[in-house]
């Protein structure tokens, strides 16, 4: 099964995306259309090792991404689906949560499948692609209801990084998503669930802020920890302090989680 097969109305289909080079996801629906379509081979072998038995059938997941990013697709060239009048009229921005959130279950699916069928390290690195997916959704407006998998794939790809500007890169998308999602659900404090998809978003993203080694990025991130976070936030600034001392952070770094540190625990960090 071809992901970016041609469809009638669709724009000339554009130069392939080398996955493997990249440690940073595209905001592309090309870049989603081609990972997946690496995996789909890995499908279709551990199907045939099964004998075609399996609930449920990857092929049918696979599909409906495809249809679902060929329709993202003409969304992005403005281009009408055939059903419609010629005229494109964008979505609303309700329409586009809906199709997200929609996506965002897909991979999901995929990726808890890819658990049993393939490897561990597929099954990340198919989550991953929530993140590109959620950026491409809030770029054009549409809320994020759906988080789990976009906090799980972004979480899976700061494990992976080490310098300090593919962080900072990463940073920026994470602030995408932060900056997208469904207020019902960044303002709500009823629960101390500590698997709350928002609040892992939160600490994840002062985490990285963190190993970018950027204070102006710092200091963003921890005001919102302390803002959306409070009964968390000194714990949170504690254990960075003693981050600090073991991985031997630079001085501005260390200078911004005391300030903040002191402001959360209210007493003198001795050295």
């Amino acid at each position: 099964m071809a992901l970016n097969t041609m469809r009638d109305g669709q724009t000339a289909p554009r130069p392939a995306v080398k996955i493997d080079s990249l440690m940073l996801p595209l905001v592309d629906i090309t870049y989603i259309a081609e990972a997946l379509r690496t995996y789909s081979v890995a499908f279709i072998e551990a199907l045939e090792d099964r004998n075609g038995e399996t609930d449920p059938d990857p092929r049918v997941l696979l599909q409906a991404l495809s249809d679902l990013l060929d329709h993202l697709r003409r969304l992005e060239d403005g281009v009408p689906d055939q059903t419609a009048t010629d005229r494109f009229t964008p979505p609303a921005p309700a329409d586009l949560r809906s199709l997200g959130d929609y996506g965002i279950d897909l991979l999901a699916r995929l990726a808890a499948l890819a658990g049993t069928l393939l490897s561990p390290p597929k099954a990340r690195a198919i989550e991953e692609l929530a993140l590109p997916l959620a950026c491409w959704i809030a770029r054009r407006g549409g809320e994020l209801g759906y988080l789990e998998p976009v906090v799980n794939g972004a979480a899976h790809l700061a494990n992976r990084l080490l310098r300090p500007s593919e962080l900072e890169q990463l940073y920026g998308l994470l602030t995408e998503i932060v900056d997208a999602v469904d207020p019902g659900l960044s303002q709500y404090m009823g629960s101390a669930d500590p698997s709350r998809p928002w609040r892992i978003l939160l600490l994840n993203r002062a985490i990285v802020a963190t190993r970018s080694h950027q204070p102006a990025l710092m200091e963003e991130a921890f005001e919102s920890v302390v803002e959306y976070l409070p009964e968390e936030a000194s714990t949170f600034f504690r254990e960075g302090m003693e981050q600090m001392d073991a991985l031997n952070y630079p001085t501005q770094v260390r200078d911004l989680m005391q300030r903040f540190y002191q402001q959360c625990c209210g007493r003198r960090v001795l050295h």
